[in-house]
Order: structure tokens, then sequence, then C-alpha cells
């Protein structure tokens, strides 16, 4: 299985600039959108002094290629609990991702509810896809090998 944190961390290369790398394993007709953007934040994170993003948007001015990429983080706005970054994605110059990344410090006025988790079998005594389709042939895309998937309740139409 991937490791997210690991598969989407940002090297520091100096001035707000980083270096990641696009890994074939979260390919889904190319790179995984999410995946990607996780790379932008995950830079934007690491120039912030605030360590909780409040918002995150993004456009996507070309597709990925599974290969380096540079990010430039540059400020735009900063307060005592607020920060605004604007993150360039580009690979070899070609643009790939523009966001915009609000963070924001300790504040009030963010409430968070725990909620009982639903009463579920332990995901170790689910069976597997492998066990519940033995010798399917179907080809997946590398992104599915990133995820432990064991379902509650299936029929053999499911995910087939």
């Amino acid at each position: 299985m991937g490791d997210v944190e690991i598969d989407t961390a940002p090297e520091h290369v100096g001035d707000g600039r980083y270096r990641a790398r696009v890994l074939d394993d979260w390919e889904i007709w190319g790179p995984c959108g999410g995946y990607v953007a996780a790379i932008a934040l995950r830079a934007a994170g690491a120039e912030s002094p605030l360590a909780r993003p409040a918002s995150f948007f993004c456009h996507y001015l070309s597709v990925a290629a599974f290969a380096p990429v540079d990010l430039v983080v540059s400020p735009l706005r900063a307060g005592r609990t607020v920060l605004a970054q604007r993150v360039e994605m580009s690979q070899e110059g070609r643009p790939v991702l523009h966001a915009m990344v609000w963070s924001v410090g300790a504040v009030e006025g963010l409430e968070h509810e725990d909620l009982t988790p639903p009463d579920v079998p332990d995901p170790d005594a689910l069976p597997t896809r492998a066990e519940l389709w033995p010798g399917e042939d179907r080809p997946t895309f590398p992104f599915w090998h990133n995820f432990d998937q064991r379902m509650i309740e299936w029929s053999e139409g499911d995910i087939r």
C-alpha cells in the first residue's frame, strides 16, 4: 500500500521553492487529481508557520506526468492568525497546477463534534478483494493498490 504522507512530501530546495515527485502508484487515468493537489498543499504547509489549512482550491492547468515537479510557494497576505499563499506547480517549465491556500492559527469559533463510530466488524475479520474474487484477471489502476479494501457488504456484481 502507498503512504500518502511519504508520497506527497515536498523537498525544500530554498526560498519558497520545493521539489516533489508524482508517483505512478497514484495513477487512475493519469495522476489522481487529489494526490497532485495534496503535493501542493504539503508545500504550502511546509512554508506556513500556521498548522491548520482552512481553505484550499486549485486549477489544473495541464495533466502532470509521473515525474518530478517544481513548486513555488508565495505568501500573499499574512496576519497574526492567518496566512494566504499561492502555490505554483510546474514540470520542465510547463504549468501543471495553481493553488490558493488560507491557513489559520489557534482561533476560537471552530467547534468539533466527536461521534461514536458505527458498529462494524474489525477490518482484519473481513475478506479482502482477492479472497472474495480469487483469480480475478481484471486489470486495476495502480491507484487502488494504495488502499486495503475490505467490504462489510457486497454482492457478486460489486466493484468488478
